[in-house]
């Protein structure tokens, strides 16, 4: 059985890591083998007031996509209404998203 490391996150001044299990696995290229790899809580991080949240849907099944939400803890149903919902099956995009979401340029609009 295959383990694998930790993807390597750039993770931006101000965020803090809540939870990390999000692997160097690649549904792309690593196979439905390691599918176990691809659960709803893989990462998430918090500044202030906002939570980005990363997890794949359905979990462990090859056919679904990674989900990236921005919320804003402080709603009564943050998930409900979220601030920013991007999808892939890319993990290249979501990598990209992720440090253009942690970018001061980007989510100093919704910080209370």
């Amino acid at each position: 059985m295959k383990e694998f490391e930790l993807q390597p996150l750039r993770i931006f001044a101000g965020w803090t890591v809540v939870y990390n299990q999000f692997s160097e696995y690649d549904p792309e290229t690593d196979g439905d083998q390691y599918a176990y790899e691809l659960v709803e809580d893989l990462l998430q991080l918090e500044n202030r007031n906002l939570l980005i949240d990363l997890g794949w849907y359905p979990a462990m099944e090859l056919s679904g996509e990674y989900v990236l939400y921005m919320i804003d803890k402080t709603y009564e149903r943050p998930f409900d209404e979220p601030l920013e919902v991007f999808q892939s099956r890319s993990k290249k995009e979501i990598l990209q998203k992720l440090e253009y979401w942690m970018n001061c340029g980007h989510y100093q609009q919704y910080l209370r």
